[in-house]
């Protein structure tokens, strides 16, 4: 099997490194679109199936509600004040029979009366039956004027979902003399509220009253009983609908909810967050899984494809090159393409030996350069921490040889932070400058400044006793401090200094002189701290 080169090995690791970061990114984008798309989705089903419910409920209500309004109104031509005289019982009973014929869905019609009477078609009350006392004729007591909220309930006999409207009739005077009721069949609402969905299984509907308490559900043994996790999340405002989510035991539920608040109903659309996550997360795989293979394999096409165009040109120019640099001549035997590749070898074949030792000149003189450059400090032109941990090594060792004492300084400029916030970095800059231009006119040749971090500086003083030491550096502050600095900034300094001895190491002298130098900072500033 042919071994890949290093540079094929490279396009092809950076290549793959690149396709991996883009689909890594476009991964994620997909990942949340598709996982917002689904739901959104969702949302949307639960969203539209609620309202068709919520339709269909209100356009199967507002008959009932018109029948209820228009039974106790004037216009029906029958004066319920009237209800004990037989004639007025009559109309009253002939009405109710006409709205039975006309409104299929009513299941009962019937009106009771201050008196505790009950007025309905097909039926006898019992001997004690008080009208009054009902939970139909309280409601619409309370709803007084209004038409009370519709109460769902089951028919003792058939089983069936009934619901109640009820309203108070009211005489000439203002005075409530009973309610009329209409009792309807609800078999079509709960046919809608048990459609399910073949996409989200668990999506079902259900109607509860604006106090949590579920009063329709495709589950039977639910009605009646109080839905404390969706209450709490529904706001009161009038008419109001929206999605929410909420935990129902060990589910997460996505819901829609729609209050109508004329009937005193919120009708409920759920479904579990699971039923909605599973589709999304097969498709999200689906779709990521292909973007991966197919963004892989052409970008694995791509890098061999680029390889076999760049490899070998470079590897026919690397033999020239060293060929050439070995000094043969091989003119000829090379064919390189009529690109890029091709110009550089032309290139490189016409330079000579002449060239080539000239560029070697120039680079070492570069070299010098740029060791200078790694020594020196670009601001003040001094030596640089580098160059001075040089020095100190070297110092150490000399007297480690020849036990010939050397001194170390170690100084910054006081409140210099003071100094850049006052006039700026620029004139910070050049009080640096100064500073390191005064304090080396003041010390011997044989010494070495350097600036060892920001306002710090260093000097190595070889051959030197504590007390020459001492005396240097009172010369230092003397020249300092009569040097006149830019924006005339009284520029003063806190120096610490030791003497290198057997019981010193680099860095012993180093932390001993650092400590002094911020023990005179400690003591009042500008100050020398032996």
């Amino acid at each position: 099997m042919k071994k890949f080169s290093k540079l094929h090995q490279q396009i092809f690791s950076i290549t793959t490194a690149l396709a991996l970061l883009t689909i890594l990114i476009i991964s994620v984008c997909i990942a949340s679109l598709l996982y917002t798309q689904g739901i959104d989705n969702a949302e949307s089903v639960l969203r539209n199936k609620n309202r068709s419910v919520n339709a269909l409920i209100e356009g199967y209500v507002a008959p009932l509600r018109k029948a209820v309004e228009y039974t106790g109104s004037s216009a029906s031509g029958v004066d319920h004040s009237r209800f004990q005289e037989p004639e007025t019982q009559t109309k009253i009973q002939s009405l109710y029979k006409i709205l039975q014929n006309t409104i299929p869905n009513i299941h009962y019609i019937f009106s009771g009366y201050e008196d505790g009477s009950l007025l309905i078609n097909n039926y006898t009350p019992p001997s004690d039956y008080n009208a009054v006392e009902r939970p139909w004729y309280q409601a619409a007591i309370k709803s007084n004027p209004m038409i009370s909220d519709g109460v769902p309930y089951q028919d003792i006999n058939s089983k069936k979902w009934l619901v109640s409207f009820g309203k108070t009739l009211i005489n000439p005077e203002g005075k409530v003399v009973g309610v009329i009721s209409i009792d309807a069949g609800m078999d079509a609402i709960v046919e809608a509220l048990a459609v399910e969905d073949e996409k989200y299984p668990t999506i079902y509907n259900f109607v509860m009253n604006t106090e949590g308490k579920i009063l329709i559900h495709p589950n039977e043994t639910l009605p009646d009983t109080l839905h404390r996790e969706i209450i709490s999340h529904i706001p009161n405002e009038m008419n109001a609908s929206g999605s929410l989510s909420y935990q129902d035991g060990d589910q997460k539920k996505l819901a829609h909810y729609n209050r109508i608040d004329k009937l005193g109903w919120i009708v409920v659309t759920e479904v579990n967050l699971t039923d909605i996550r599973e589709p999304i997360v097969k498709t999200i795989t689906t779709t990521l899984l292909t973007i991966v293979l197919g963004s892989l394999l052409t970008t694995w096409l791509m890098s061999y494809i680029l390889s076999r165009h760049l490899i070998v040109p470079l590897k026919k120019l690397q033999h020239r090159v060293q060929e050439i640099t070995e000094g043969k001549d091989s003119q000829g035997k090379y064919v390189f393409p009529n690109n890029e590749i091709g110009k550089i070898s032309e290139a490189i074949e016409k330079l000579t030996e002449k060239a080539l030792f000239q560029k070697n000149i120039e680079l070492k003189d570069k070299n010098l350069l740029l060791s200078s450059i790694s020594h020196t400090d670009q601001l003040t032109a001094i030596a640089n921490r580098r160059k001075m941990m040089e020095v100190l090594q070297k110092e150490v060792s000399n007297y480690q040889k020849t036990r010939q004492p050397f001194c170390v300084l170690m100084f910054d400029i006081d409140h210099f932070k003071r100094v850049n916030d006052t006039y700026g970095h620029e004139v910070g800059d050049q009080v640096l400058v100064k500073l390191a231009k005064v304090v080396k006119a003041t010390i011997r040749n044989t010494d070495t400044i350097g600036r060892w971090g920001g306002e710090e500086f260093v000097i190595v003083c070889p051959h030197t006793y504590q007390q020459v030491a001492l005396s240097m550096a009172s010369n230092i502050f003397s020249a300092i401090h009569k040097h006149t600095f830019p924006m005339d900034i009284d520029v003063t300094v806190s120096l610490g200094l030791s003497e290198f001895n057997d019981h010193h190491s680099l860095e012993s002298i180093l932390v001993e002189i650092d400590k002094k130098m911020y023990l005179a900072k400690q003591n009042g500033r500008n100050r020398i701290q032996p």
